[in-house]
């Protein structure tokens, strides 16, 4: 039992809730009175009543109210009570008046009546209106007088809400369980389970979901059912839920389902039943073909059809076809099937061409069965035999090789070959056959087996050995039923030439011959290329240094080109002497290489050496102001001849071909040439003579050899006859000139056989002394006059004045002087 205070009552009158302004709650409709228009209405707000007792119902209600000294206060009142709806009421403690209508009746009036006189009151509320506190159909209960003129009546409130008190008693409340709002099935034709699902379920008040009971019905037609039958119970306290669920057993019947929600409350409070919207019908079996044939009938190596029709779905439609076949060697004991393929097709027949047993002597029968869109299999039906015979191998339908001209291996290639039925490819037997025009062709020869299963193949093959012959190839299929069943030959579609080698340069040259420079300029012409393009050049060396032992040749350079002709700028080698020689060879496309050509030799030219001066000696003296010097040439190491250059101090060079006057031997001289160049009038004094070689061709130089010497001032006083008297000073100073000569000459210095001294020797000696000096004299003559063939600058023959006794003539002294200033 619950009480519940009118806290939150409020009063209407005046078209206004009116709060905070007046003392009393009054009841009843009477003229003005106190300055209040006393017509009014108590409210108690039923809204919050049952929000507070939700799991309960009110079993009985009182009001009680305390009756003040107001109105017609002596005699008993009737009281009207409502039930109805009210809006914008302010609460008790709002001292603001709210503009609002009066409270909508939803129930009629029910009158009570107050006893008379002051105090309190207590009245019970009616049944009717009992049930209307707990429908919800109202949201405030109400006392209103309507129109009645009658006094008013009034009850103390405001200052005391504790003096008007509306109690209710509340029992516990139990209600039953809701039916789920929604059951379906996911599927209305299946061949296995389904899922039914439901949602929308409640429980009760006091009365929890604990589970949902399931039954199912059965129909032929989808129209008349069968009884119920119970399914399955599916425990959870959910407002929705599944449960996986079979279709009839019976193939095309129908099956519904219905559920209800049980509570914790028992089976009293069970919700009413939901039946599926949908139901679910078994699938039934789809149709085999009516018709099912396999062509040809007998086979060999053909493409085997296997045609269908009259197939059908059941209550599904045609997913495919699956296709099986069985062997059998004598057409009546059969292998079991054998699933060859499954096919996607929705149509009623159709076509496959299934690998069949090429073992020949083996029949062959294939079964179709028909699947629906729920993979339901139809039952077989099966086609005629077919029966299997032995057939040749095929040739290749292509052979080639992989080149038509080659050095050297290629590749011959085949494909398209097949075997025969019953008669598996074993291998390929290849041959050949050569020409010498790609016309006329020799007999095939056996050339190789090639052991393969495939029907391609190929086989590393060579070119004829015969260069510029041709060859080609034939090739025929070998199977496992023996030669009786081998294929024909496939020659093959192109040949094979042997490359012819290029011919090299019929002219290749190395010039200079003799060269000073760091390059030779090698030529080559009149290269012939054989059946391939030439491609490149191959230009090797060799060097010696005799010209006759010769290193091995070494790679000098690849010139890349396809003309028949060239030059090559080689370095050459730099050391003197150095001969070398080239060869040259061609190389074709396919890198076929021709025979060497062999250049002529070149040389590194070889400066000749020093020429050797017999005279004068370095740092000797010379009588003569226009000196010989006698000059030997060297040796030119590459046969050339030479040309001698002779230079005074720093005056230009001389030689002995533009200045053939000044040279005994003059123009182009060979190896160890004996040659006298007779300078010009020199001063007295020191000079340097310097000379050299150079080659005639080149013009390369000797070492310089230089050799110092000096012009003596004239040496003798003039001797007159018959004036000069001759001393013995006269004879010392001959003595020495001659050995100054004989010095110059390179000859060894003359020991006098007698000293000479003034005033002391004695004049009968002097003949012997002019005799000793005419002999030292003589062999200086000797030397020049016989030094070189040419008797240019050569001494003239001398006839020497009678001596006479006694102390020498001034004419033999004369002789001997002129003749010492022209050595």
């Amino acid at each position: 039992m619950a009480t519940y205070q009118a806290t939150n009552a409020c009063t209407w009158r005046n078209g206004s809730w009116i709060a905070g302004v007046t003392d009393y709650v009054r009841q009843g409709v009477y003229p003005d009175a106190n300055n209040y228009e006393n017509v009014g209405a108590m409210l108690f707000d039923l809204a919050s009543i049952r929000n507070t007792y939700a799991n309960y119902y009110p079993t009985s209600a009182s009001i009680h109210l305390v009756r003040i000294a107001a109105g017609d206060w002596g005699s008993a009142r009737t009281m009207t009570l409502y039930a109805g709806n009210a809006s914008g009421m302010p609460a008790p403690s709002s001292s603001t008046s709210v503009s609002g209508s009066r409270p909508t009746k939803v129930t009629s009036g029910y009158n009570y009546t107050v006893s008379a006189g002051q105090g309190a009151k207590d009245i019970a509320i009616s049944t009717a209106l009992i049930d209307s506190i707990g429908s919800g159909a109202s949201n405030c209960l109400f006392m209103d007088a309507g129109s009645s003129t009658l006094n008013y009546m009034g009850f103390g409130a405001r200052d005391n809400l504790s003096q008007i008190v509306l109690t209710i008693n509340w029992a516990s409340r139990t209600t039953a369980c809701s039916a789920p709002t929604s059951c379906s099935l996911n599927a209305t034709l299946s061949e296995g389970n389904v899922t039914l699902s439901w949602s929308g379920a409640s429980g009760g008040i006091n009365n929890s979901i604990s589970s949902y009971e399931i039954q199912y019905s059965d129909s032929a037609d989808n129209v008349t059912w069968g009884a119920w039958t119970a399914l399955t119970t599916v425990t959870t306290t959910a407002t929705s839920g599944s449960a996986s669920v079979a279709p009839p057993s019976t193939r095309g019947n129908y099956r519904r389902f219905q559920v209800r929600t049980r509570g914790t409350a028992g089976a009293s409070y069970y919700s009413g039943w939901k039946v599926s919207t949908n139901s679910v019908r078994r699938n039934t079996v789809p149709s085999p073909a009516t018709t099912a044939v396999a062509s040809p009938s007998n086979y060999s190596d053909e493409t085997i059809t296997l045609t269908w029709s009259g197939a059908s779905g059941g209550t599904s439609a045609i997913k495919g076809y699956q296709i099986a076949s069985r062997t059998s060697m004598d057409n009546s004991i059969w292998s079991s099937w054998n699933v060859l393929t499954t096919l996607t097709l929705s149509a009623s027949g159709g076509s496959y061409n299934p690998n069949v047993s090429r073992i020949p002597g083996t029949y062959t029968q294939f079964g179709i069965w028909t699947i629906d869109t729920l993979d339901v299999y139809s039952s077989e039906v099966v086609s005629n035999s077919i029966y299997c015979d032995i057939t040749a191998c095929v040739a290749p339908t292509a052979s080639s090789v992989s080149a038509t001209l080659a050095e050297g291996n290629i590749t011959l290639s085949w494909s398209g070959a097949a075997g025969g039925a019953g008669n598996a490819i074993t291998s390929y037997e290849i041959q050949y056959s050569d020409s010498i025009d790609n016309s006329t062709w020799g007999a095939w020869t056996a050339l190789t087996t090639v052991f393969t299963s495939a029907t391609s193949g190929s086989v590393i093959v060579s070119p004829p050995i015969t260069r510029g012959n041709y060859r080609r190839f034939r090739v025929r299929t070998r199977g496992a039923a023996g030669e009786s069943f081998y294929s024909d030959w496939t020659v093959s579609s192109n040949t094979v030439r042997r490359n012819t080698l290029p011919t090299p340069p019929t002219s290749f040259t190395a010039a200079p011959a003799i060269y000073e420079s760091s390059t030779v300029t090698l030529t080559w012409s009149g290269a012939i290329p054989g059946t391939s393009a030439i491609k490149q050049y191959v230009i090797q060396r060799s060097t010696s240094t005799d010209g006759i032992n010769w290193s091995a040749y070494e790679a000098l350079t690849i010139v890349v080109t396809s003309a028949t002709s060239g030059t090559y700028i080689a370095n050459a080698s730099q050391i003197a002497g150095m001969y070398t020689r080239y060869r040259i060879s061609v190389t074709d496309t396919l890198d076929a290489v021709s025979a060497y050509v062999v250049s002529g030799t070149v040389k590194k030219n070889s400066p000749p050496t020093a020429p050797a001066i017999v005279c004068p000696v370095s740092g000797s003296s010379s009588c003569n102001t226009a000196p010989r010097f006698m000059i030997t040439t060297g040796i030119e190491p590459d046969g050339q001849t030479q040309i001698v250059e002779v230079k005074i101090d720093t005056g230009v060079w001389i030689n002995s071909v533009d200045n053939p006057e000044m040279f005994s031997v003059s123009g182009y001289l060979g190896n160890g040439a004996k040659t006298v160049y007779q300078s010009v009038a020199l001063a007295a004094g020191n000079h340097t003579v310097t000379v050299r070689c150079i080659d005639s061709d080149i013009e390369s130089s000797s070492p310089e050899v230089m050799r110092t010497f000096t012009v003596l001032p004239p040496l003798f006083e003039t001797i007159t006859a018959n004036e000069t008297h001759v001393k013995a000073i006269h004879i010392q100073m001959l003595r020495t000139a001659v050995n100054t000569v004989r010095s110059y000459y390179n000859l060894s210095q003359v020991t006098w056989s007698e000293e000479i001294v003034a005033g002391k020797s004695t004049i009968k000696n002097w003949p012997f002394h002019i005799t000793e000096l005419r002999k030292a004299i003589e062999s200086v003559i000797t030397i020049v006059n016989s030094f070189d063939p040419s008797s240019t600058f050569d001494i003239p023959p001398i006839t020497w004045l009678p001596i006479g006794t006694g102390r020498p003539k001034a004419d033999v002294m004369q002789q001997i002087q002129d003749l010492i200033l022209e050595l």
